[in-house]
């Protein structure tokens, strides 16, 4: 939706709890102040950041945006301009259009503003720091002021009529085991006094008689009561169709103002000056729609209505964003819309770098850095390791060469080596046959055993040697006793997407233990990952945080890792390692305690508890249970890259990712791993050593999605 150009600039033109954390910076933390500090380099200071790229050498441009996506917008009380969002940046532009002027920084974040009834104020919600909380900010950019913080979100401020207090829905108040519904609350904004206006104790209401969520609120016009969307919990589905009220104190009952009878979704209500309803109306089946509602009747909007707020700006006039312009609707007379045009330039940077060396032509042996998956040996003298879609074990002394134990073809994965108690054999999962499987084998032979099929992963053999605890391709814990081959689903994920963690056993093999993640409420995602301990007897099972609103790294292979004399578990948080004092059942008995300063991941135990191995930048690492100096496990393991072969690709359409242009009939030339030439199809074209048939398909460069889901 955004459209943007590209024009060259001159160089030099101008224009603030409860969580253990001894670590100044988490990995996500670091990873957004690196970059929120150099996207406000390039906004909040051109001059400095024009400076900094002709010492690089490089050039500075600006990317002009005409559309905004899913932004929103607000209009002066006195008509003169609009305050905008245009890529996560607030902007200020005259009522009649024009070129917009940038009022907030990249790292801010901010969503939804509105401006105050006396036009002195814009009130907004921003991402920075990692939750949504509200802030003001003046007109002209000045003044910005956080108004609530702590490990909570707070979204949609809506102004009182009188411009004394904010409603805002807000998940605070719940935690990570039990939850955090949406509700309404009222900050005063002079005094910062908040008071919570639903989901009362003893306060009656509609749907009631099971979970619910309320947001997005809006003042009726005497400032007397509050309207808001309240959404029923139905399984896994939030059922919003319910404008309902309650007294602006919340001294009273909630009550029901409109029902929208269609099967579509309620969102943003909006009250005119007269009181006339407006919201919007959202499907996501047969396909996406949003539509505009006021007075119960969908009003025939010409354009993709976005999902944002429309704001009245007169007893007849709303502010919408329509296919990415802010156009005044007149709901009576919708056909006769006027659009805002405008111009937001943002600056950016382009500064003159050395381009990586990817040894696509090197053929010379090289250390492999690649190293993952570690699993220390129950006697401490030894790593079992993944390297180059291969299992390796290597001494921890460092006096030795890996020994490769498990190879695999290159089209296919293998993962998650883990020890069986007495350090005999090694389990691991992978799909060589298609769906992954489980495989035993016996360090000292070789010799391997199949213990589960059907897409089986995150191993974990029980203490005793009888009992195989992993995940299925769905995320059920699932427990075969390898006897008979009798399997029964223990647990199912606790619903909040992506598979759990590997499972740990108690010493006792009487519980299991393993991260899952349990969503706050079935408004947004936002969940935390959690330790779940479940008796393997019974099924029963319960839920641990690692301590007040911190989340489990991720749900990969960060732990819970109970230890073998079942004192502690290992786990990853805010990227350092931990180990959590723990009762025989799992329940936490104290405080975490923080092992390490660096960054860590895949945790593991010596049989005797002492000792923990953990992978750190690449590095495997050693450290003690008590603390200490951690130190370098040394691997003496090389690769030597094989030289590409030269091919041609003969491609019925190319397509080089740099234009539009779609080429036909093309030979796509690859000499020592690099692509030389694209020229017309020659069938007696020679010297190639492979030659690849595309001529019936489309040949384009090779995309790359990296990301991670914590």
């Amino acid at each position: 939706m955004d459209r943007c150009e590209n024009s060259p600039e001159e160089p030099g033109a101008t224009d603030s709890t409860g969580a253990p954390h001894r670590t100044p910076l988490s990995r996500r933390r670091f990873l957004q102040g690196t970059a929120s500090a150099a996207a406000a380099a390039g906004l909040a200071g051109t001059t400095a950041s024009s400076a900094t790229a002709q010492e690089a050498g490089g050039t500075v441009s600006r990317l002009s945006f005409t559309a905004a996506t899913n932004g929103a917008a607000s209009l002066a009380p006195a008509g003169d301009r609009l305050v905008v969002e245009v890529q996560n940046i607030l902007w200020s532009l005259p009522r009649a259009g024009g070129d917009a002027v940038a009022l907030t920084p990249p790292d801010l974040e901010p969503t939804r503003p509105v401006y105050s009834p006396d036009g002195r104020r814009i009130a907004l919600c921003a991402y920075r720091g990692g939750n949504f909380h509200l802030w003001t900010l003046s007109p002209d950019g000045s003044g910005l002021r956080q108004l609530t913080e702590g490990p909570w979100d707070d979204r949609g401020p809506a102004w009182s009529p009188d411009g004394t207090r904010l409603a805002f829905a807000s998940e605070r108040g719940g935690d990570a085991v039990t939850g955090s519904p949406y509700r309404i609350w009222v900050l005063e904004v002079r005094t910062g006094r908040l008071t919570r206006v639903t989901g009362l104790p003893g306060q009656e209401g509609p749907q009631q008689d099971g979970a619910w969520e309320d947001f997005d609120p809006c003042w009726s016009p005497d400032g007397a009561r509050i309207f808001f969307v309240r959404g029923r919990v139905a399984g896994s589905a939030l059922l919003s169709r319910t404008v309902a009220s309650v007294p602006a104190d919340g001294g009273g009952p909630a009550r029901v103002e409109h029902t929208e009878t269609a099967t579509a979704q309620v969102m943003v209500p909006a009250l005119s000056p007269s009181g006339r309803l407006a919201y919007l109306r959202t499907t996501d089946y047969p396909g996406p729609t949003c539509t505009l509602v006021v007075d119960g009747e969908p009003v025939a909007v010409d354009g993709d209505v976005e999902p944002v707020p429309p704001r009245w700006i007169s007893r007849d006039a709303l502010l919408l964003t329509v296919g990415g312009q802010f156009r005044i609707v007149r709901p009576d007379a919708p056909q006769s819309a006027e659009t805002i045009p405008f111009t937001a330039r943002l600056p950016l940077d382009r500064p003159r770098y050395r381009v990586k060396d990817y040894g696509f032509e090197r053929t010379a042996e090289g250390p492999v850095r690649g190293v993952h998956l570690p699993a220390l040996s129950p006697d401490g003298r030894q790593v079992a390791f993944a390297a180059l879609n291969a299992l390796w074990l290597a001494p921890t002394s460092g006096g030795g060469t890996p020994r490769r134990i498990v190879r695999t073809d290159p089209t296919r994965y293998v993962l998650a080596p883990s020890w069986s108690r007495d350090g005999r054999s090694l389990l691991y999962a992978d799909d060589r046959d298609g769906l992954f499987a489980v495989r035993r084998r016996d360090v000292a032979s070789g010799e391997e055993t199949v213990l589960a099929t059907g897409g089986r992963v995150q191993p974990a053999l029980s203490p005793d040697g009888g009992r195989l605890a992993a995940l299925d391709m769905s995320g059920n814990l699932v427990v075969r006793t390898l006897a008979d081959g009798t399997e029964r689903v223990l647990a199912a994920p606790l619903g909040a997407g992506g598979l759990p963690g590997r499972p740990s056993w108690s010493p006792d093999g009487r519980h299991l233990a393993y991260c899952d993640r349990n969503r706050l409420n079935r408004r947004f995602r936002e969940g935390y990952n959690v330790i779940r301990v479940l008796d393997t007897a019974t099924g029963e099972g319960r839920l641990h945080p690692v301590a007040a609103h911190v989340s489990i790294a991720d749900r990969y292979d960060s732990g819970p890792v109970w230890s073998p004399d079942g004192r502690w578990m290992a786990v990853i948080a805010e990227s350092a390692l931990w180990v959590l004092p723990v009762r025989p059942d799992g329940t936490p008995d104290g405080a975490p305690r923080q092992l390490t300063e660096e960054s860590a991941d895949h945790p593991s135990w010596s049989g005797d508890s002492t000792t923990l191995l953990y992978l750190s930048a690449g590095k495997l690492r050693l450290i003690g249970v008590a603390g200490g100096p951690a130190r370098t496990v040394p691997l003496s393991l090389g690769h030597r890259p094989s030289r590409a072969r030269d091919t041609v690709v003969h491609a019925g359409k190319f397509w080089d990712g740099t234009g539009d242009t779609v080429r036909e009939d093309v030979d796509v030339v690859v000499r020592d791993g690099r692509i030389t030439a694209v020229q017309p199809h020659r069938a007696t074209r020679t010297g190639a050593a492979r030659r690849v048939d595309a001529s019936a398909r489309t040949v384009l460069p090779g995309l790359w999605d990296a990301h991670t889901h914590p």
